[in-house]
């Protein structure tokens, strides 16, 4: 199958396959040859005389090695092996989750999207894109006389922005399928985001941390959210949230992963 990456950590990538292949390669070469033979005759009146040659053709290719290749062979081997990998290939959630640990490496085919409340305080979530845009826009706006009421003042504009930049919050992706009540969720490393994650994908990530039912995690406690205390952050998740925020929270079932990847 051909995939279309949306999103490939080539960092935990390199170290998964040089761990799986005692190094990482940084070329191939492919060497195919191939052989053959020609018959050739000749009649002179009673006699008849023939002879054979052989040819032989080779060539070789010498290739780099990409991610996309490193990723490939990572699968070859889980589906070869997958408990030597602690590899679950998610076909039946309810059954598949069952007893899952840390450490466990799943692919999961699900619907991806990114909370709101993510997205309106991550770095490279909507809301500072827009943000930014506005900034650019509106003194043009002003001079051509286009009517701006209801939008913010450049002032406002200017401080919700630095809120945003100082909270250094990460971008999170979240997984669910109709099938069974457990979610998945993961911080998105901006540096390897390749499209937008939204809609129907397969995940792939390494399981860090398994929510119980009962148990909510807010989103802005997860790791690269510096907005919520430590001890904050621990009672949160034994508190069920106020009415109205429950959008905000990963509630149980759920499993916290190392995102390696995200493609259709």
């Amino acid at each position: 199958m051909l995939r279309r990456f949306l999103y490939l950590n080539r960092s935990d990538l390199s170290e998964y396959v040089a761990a799986l292949e005692g190094g990482l390669a940084s070329e191939t070469s492919k060497r195919s040859a191939r052989s053959g033979s020609g018959a050739g005759g000749v009649d002179v009146k009673l006699a008849h005389a023939s002879g054979e040659r052989s040819r032989q053709d080779e060539e070789s290719q010498t290739l780099a090695d990409t991610d996309e290749a490193r990723f490939d062979r990572l699968l070859v081997a889980a589906a070869a092996n997958p408990e030597a990998l602690g590899w679950v290939e998610v076909v039946q959630p309810d059954v598949d989750f069952a007893d899952i640990g840390i450490g466990a490496m799943v692919s999961w085919e699900c619907d991806l999207y990114i909370p709101d409340v993510v997205q309106s305080l991550a770095r490279s979530g909507d809301a500072l894109t827009a943000i930014n845009l506005m900034q650019r826009v509106l003194p043009a706006a002003t001079v051509l006389g286009i009517d701006t009421a209801g939008l913010p003042g450049e002032e406002q504009m200017r401080a919700a922005a630095d809120l945003i930049a100082g909270l250094e919050a990460s971008l999170l992706v979240v997984g669910e399928d109709e099938e069974t009540d457990l979610r998945v969720a993961g911080q998105v490393v901006s540096d390897f985001l390749r499209g937008d994650l939204e809609g129907r994908a397969r995940v792939v990530g390494k399981v860090s941390q398994v929510v119980r039912v009962g148990r909510w995690k807010r989103y802005l406690t997860f790791p690269g959210m510096r907005i919520v205390p430590r001890e904050e952050r621990r009672r949160m998740e034994r508190e069920r949230p106020a009415p109205g925020s429950e959008a905000e929270y990963l509630a149980g079932p759920a499993l916290v992963l190392d995102l390696l990847a995200i493609y259709r």
